[in-house]
């Protein structure tokens, strides 16, 4: 054994239980490794749903074995999408199974489901723990310091998957400009019934931004809308066809400028989830790639502690493969940005 591993706390420590810190704890723990989980807020927060395409199920379901269906609350052969155009309605595909099916889950609840496999594959989960600032010796990470506690956990590896908060990047002094202009989301919540939006969600653009909506759960119903031009008071209501129902609560908004880390990984540390890579949600693919930048995170980890790959080898891997994948993602939407007229695109 590494004789770093013999006088650390951990071998891994897992800042951040969202999908891409519950995922790296999942594998790492069930590949043997010291695993702490910490996460600042008491538990699973709710967040707006997600539309997951058919291609994440293969991956939660090896995450979630037992399965993750109570998380699930509306299933879809595709999407209707009316990009500058009329709307259309776009399947996902099919094979010899049938028609390849997406589904909207319950954020609170799969987070939920993805903590208590964490705990049962063996991680040491510690809720209500903020992580203040990493140890650096020798120009590797070697620990962190918490909140209430007196000493640092000394751990081989440090994995940040605090989503905006990029809390390690941060504090390595790593954070890089946004790569978009300023994007603002404002999303809610509708009770009631709209047949229009029970088959499929829809996503309409137009030269002033987009607006998503979507049936999340039986007679739940979520819209969210970027305008380009951030907006104070216009659009602030429930979308046209949303008309009939009755809002739950005030709209929220959120900062879902492009950031991409200019270093997703280095001697000791890793970068998963937004923390890493932060697209607005037209990119389709925030909860997939939380989950795949977890589980690559923590196989790569897992390989260095087990002497199946040299660490610089492995931070040098991870990071090609987490920008290829997001710069792919930033061109594709740049393009359909500019399509638009967005300024600040293409």
């Amino acid at each position: 054994m590494d004789a770093r591993r013999i006088g650390a706390d951990a071998d891994v420590l897992i800042a951040g239980a969202g999908p891409a810190g519950c995922a790296a704890a999942i594998v790492c723990a069930a590949a043997g490794l010291r695993t702490v989980l910490a996460e600042r807020a008491p538990g699973p927060l709710a967040r707006p749903g997600e539309a997951l395409h058919p291609g994440a199920e293969t991956l939660l379901a090896r995450l979630l074995p037992d399965g993750f269906e109570d998380a699930v609350g509306a299933r879809h052969e595709g999407i209707t999408v009316g990009w500058g155009a009329a709307p259309r309605f776009e399947p996902f595909g099919q094979d010899g199974n049938g028609s390849w099916r997406g589904f909207q889950v319950n954020r609170q609840r799969l987070d939920a489901l993805l903590l208590d496999r964490a705990r049962k594959a063996g991680a040491d989960v510690r809720l209500g723990c903020r992580a203040l600032e990493p140890v650096v010796e020798g120009g590797a990470v070697t620990g962190v310091r918490f909140n209430g506690a007196a000493a640092p956990l000394r751990t081989t590896t440090v994995i940040d998957a605090t989503g905006r908060a990029r809390w390690l990047s941060r504090a390595l002094g790593l954070a890089g400009p946004p790569r978009s202009p300023r994007l603002l989301i404002r999303y809610g919540y509708a009770a009631g019934s709209c047949p229009e939006r029970d088959a499929a969600p829809a996503i309409v653009a137009d030269r002033a931004g987009w607006t998503w909506t979507a049936r999340v759960a039986p007679e739940r119903y979520q819209w969210m809308r970027l305008d380009f031009v951030p907006v104070q008071s216009q659009r602030s209501g429930l979308p046209e066809e949303f008309a009939g129902l009755v809002p739950e609560g005030p709209a929220r908004a959120a900062d879902v400028s492009w950031r991409l880390c200019p270093a997703a990984a280095g001697p000791g540390w890793f970068l998963a989830g937004d923390a890493g890579v932060l697209l607005d949600p037209a990119s389709s693919h925030g909860v997939l790639r939380a989950l795949l930048s977890g589980w690559t995170a923590g196989s790569l980890t897992a390989a260095v502690a087990n002497r199946a790959q040299e660490a610089e080898r492995a931070a040098g891997a991870y990071q090609q493969w987490l920008h290829e994948g997001a710069e792919r993602d930033m061109a594709h939407l740049s393009a359909r940005y500019a399509q638009l007229g967005a300024c600040g695109f293409g």
